[in-house]
């Protein structure tokens, strides 16, 4: 057989196998065998010297031809190969367009924070700054600093949750923790932090969370938040609280809203007052979120003791002051008409999501 008829064999051969391919790897496969460098075609050309000289160039372009053929028969076959193999995977991975999207929800926040972020905003304009302090605290800064010693009577009106002993409770005989660890029942301790760590004149605005050992009902609960105001300089009085409480009151429930002052007692104030809202709830009538009363008291606030100005190492004969402590949760409640505070710490979605942007 001549080498003419070797190559066309071979190039009849080479398409008939490339049909038969099943896959781009066998298809690779045949390539190499073609075409490489030792593939039956560069084997075959290396006999075109064996052939007479007046032949060669007949058969070199035969050669150049059949080479030429299947390269462009293995391209063409790897080309379709490739679209068959985008099509199915497209045709596997394909949705739906005129399908509804699945709605994606989005968070807000807690109506309590957003009521404790307007505070902020609100004695902002007062020229308050914020202060924070630490939830678990000791006997020291939560009662004594406060003249709220180990024997006065006061000290029952707070239901405190001590932190246990380390080892008791493993042990059987859990004991609160020698060291007077508690978890704090009002944020007033921090207004001896910001007095020992802050120089006179004093504008702060502590926030934060409170535990007492309480009976759960729809004004009470044993988890809470409190915000706590200070101020203390030079020239301060009950008339400068008085005024601003009003307007903050007007600056969240609007200019109508009623608002009253009576006296009051807290240990680490003197005097000491109560400052009451209209229930909003129920309009004054009475109900369940007001006590039957028609007001809804929503902090104690009075003139600095002048034991705990000692506390916080300023001279009550150079400085006083006045604080307050208010409670976020009963004027989330006034705001939005709630009349069960548990709904707050519920966990139901139906509730939460009520309130865009906690409002």
């Amino acid at each position: 057989m001549n080498l003419t008829t070797r190559l066309e064999t071979l190039r009849t051969s080479a398409i008939d196998r490339l049909a038969a391919a099943g896959d781009v790897a066998a298809v690779e496969r045949l390539r190499s065998d073609l075409l490489g460098r030792t593939g039956e075609l560069t084997i075959l050309l290396k006999d075109l010297g064996t052939i007479p000289i007046e032949d060669r160039p007949s058969v070199g372009r035969l050669a150049n031809e059949v080479r030429g053929a299947l390269e462009a028969a293995i391209d063409t076959r790897l080309a379709a190969m490739r679209e068959t193999a985008l099509e199915a995977r497209l045709a596997d991975e394909a949705f739906d367009m005129s399908l509804p999207g699945r709605p994606r929800a989005v968070g807000h926040l807690h109506p309590i924070l957003t009521l404790i972020r307007d505070l902020r905003e609100i004695f902002h304009a007062f020229g308050f700054e914020v202060f924070e302090g630490p939830e678990i605290e000791t006997e020291e800064y939560n009662f004594e600093l406060l003249n709220i010693p180990p024997d006065h009577p006061a000290r029952d009106l707070w239901d405190t949750l001590y932190v246990a002993e380390p080892g008791s409770v493993e042990a059987g005989a859990s004991r609160p923790a020698a060291d007077g660890t508690i978890l704090r029942t009002h944020t007033s301790p921090v207004q001896v932090r910001a007095m020992r760590a802050l120089d006179p004149p004093i504008r702060v605005l502590m926030p934060g969370r409170c535990f007492r050992y309480e009976a759960v009902d729809p004004s009470h609960g044993f988890e809470f938040f409190q915000v706590e105001g200070l101020v203390v300089d030079r020239d301060t009085s009950l008339a400068d609280l008085k005024g601003m409480l009003e307007e903050v009151a007007r600056a969240l429930y609007g200019r109508g809203v009623r608002t009253r002052f009576r006296p009051g007692y807290y240990p680490f104030t003197e005097p000491s007052v109560a400052f009451d809202i209209g229930c909003l709830v129920c309009g004054g009538e009475g109900c369940p979120a007001c006590g039957r009363s028609g007001w809804m008291t929503i902090l104690g606030a009075g003139m600095v003791h002048p034991v705990v100005l000692r506390a916080g190492g300023l001279d009550p004969a150079e400085y006083q002051g006045y604080a307050f402590g208010m409670g976020p949760d009963r004027m989330t409640m006034l705001r939005h008409g709630i009349g069960d505070i548990r709904l707050f710490f519920s966990g139901d979605l139906r509730f939460v999501t009520q309130f865009v942007e906690g409002r």
